[in-house]
């Protein structure tokens, strides 16, 4: 087997590095940009559209749609170089939850053009709307409805903990159309404008900024011309949407976890006790070690899953295995470096604090831990 990136990989992937490091970092101490902040809309904008300009933004999406055509394994390698630059700004410049993503490609021609355009550019954002306070993990029991009276649907429900939910120009909302069918066609999707829908209440979790709110619909009407594919069948593009993002999210990991652990290291060699660095004391390499080798397990998953979906196979359990294995790990590697920095690693003014808090999240978003063993469980079960 072949691990050699291409040399077309290769290159795409330090011209990113480089921007990240020439203009982004050095912008973010400037702006005072950190782990506990939002990102100022009009910085995040000029990222987004310098990003989309230098062909960063857009690379995951199809030619045809304004994008780069570039495939899964080019995707996971940006994720992983954003995480290991520690920058704030370079997942801004990647499209996440707010960007393009894979799941726009069944758009027709006339969306593509009003909606996905002006995103691809970077000018605009969006958000995905499936989660419910009654139906997170269960997402096929969604509770909003949509009833066609006339030439148009009729929106009625609350979504919650969606990501960019304030801020964005238009969302893609999941709602139950037939529920005899739910998952087995009777949920559908529908592009929704932000003067369409309310903003209910506003999330502030653990990294000590909002990030996600509620999105509240009560009689909303869409037109005919705001579905997206066909009628029923919106359940199968949000899981679509998922397994990307699962993979993505596990990229970004080992990315953070290797930061981390350079931290780490360079922590352990400056520090000195009893008369020489922390770094030679066996419990301290023992922490090194393990945080190196499961970054490496980690590595080595998410790349050949990548590898995988560019080969045109399903990888939707490998996904989960990804995102299992990449956020959990993480988080073993960030409790370490913590502990490596003592006291120190545990003050604000430590950047293991605030990745601390930070990354516990993966452990939750885009499925949690316990749904991605049940779905592991379940692919292994029907073999």
């Amino acid at each position: 087997m072949d691990f050699e990136l291409n040399e077309e990989t290769r290159l795409f992937r330090d011209q990113f590095r480089q921007w990240v490091e020439r203009d982004l970092l050095p912008l973010e101490e400037k702006e005072g940009i950190h782990q506990d902040a939002p990102v100022p809309e009009a910085i995040a904008k000029r990222v987004r559209m310098q990003s989309a300009d230098l062909g960063f933004y857009a690379h995951h999406m199809p030619e045809e749609v304004g994008g780069g055509g570039l495939g899964q394994v080019v995707s996971v390698v940006l994720r992983e170089v954003a995480g290991q630059t520690g920058s704030v700004l370079a997942d801004v410049a990647l499209a996440g939850p707010e960007g393009p993503s894979p799941m726009h490609v069944v758009f027709n021609a006339a969306q593509r053009e009003k909606y996905l355009a002006p995103v691809i550019r970077g000018e605009q954002t969006c958000c995905f709307m499936l989660s419910e306070p009654g139906a997170g993990s269960d997402a096929q029991n969604i509770a909003t409805r949509a009833e066609k009276r006339g030439d148009v649907w009729v929106l009625n429900g609350t979504k919650h903990f969606i990501t960019n939910g304030p801020h964005a120009d238009w969302g893609v909302v999941f709602a139950t159309t037939d529920p005899s069918k739910r998952a087995r066609g009777g949920i559908s999707g529908f592009i929704v404008e932000r003067d369409q829908y309310a903003i209910g209440r506003v999330h502030h979790g653990m990294a000590g900024f909002e990030g996600q709110a509620e999105i509240v619909f009560e009689d909303v009407e869409v037109p005919e011309a705001q579905l997206i594919g066909k009628e029923g069948w919106g359940f199968a593009q949000a899981m679509g949407f998922l397994g990307n993002g699962r993979l993505n999210i596990a990229a970004g990991a080992v990315g953070v976890a290797q930061y981390l652990l350079d931290l780490g290291v360079e922590y352990a060699k400056e520090r000195q006790t009893f008369g020489k660095p922390i770094a030679e004391r066996q419990g301290i390499q023992w922490m090194i070690a393990d945080s190196a080798t499961e970054i490496y397990a980690a590595r080595n998953m998410v790349y050949h899953c990548a590898w995988l979906v560019d080969q045109g196979r399903d990888a939707t359990k490998e996904m989960s295995m990804c995102k299992l294995y990449a956020t959990e790990m993480v988080g073993r590697v960030v409790d370490r470096m913590l502990q490596i920095h003592g006291g120190m690693g545990w003050m604000r003014e430590c950047k293991t604090e605030a990745f601390y808090r930070s990354l516990r999240v993966l452990r939750i978003v885009e499925g949690t831990s316990e749904i991605q063993r049940m779905m592991i469980a379940r692919a292994e079960l029907a073999r």
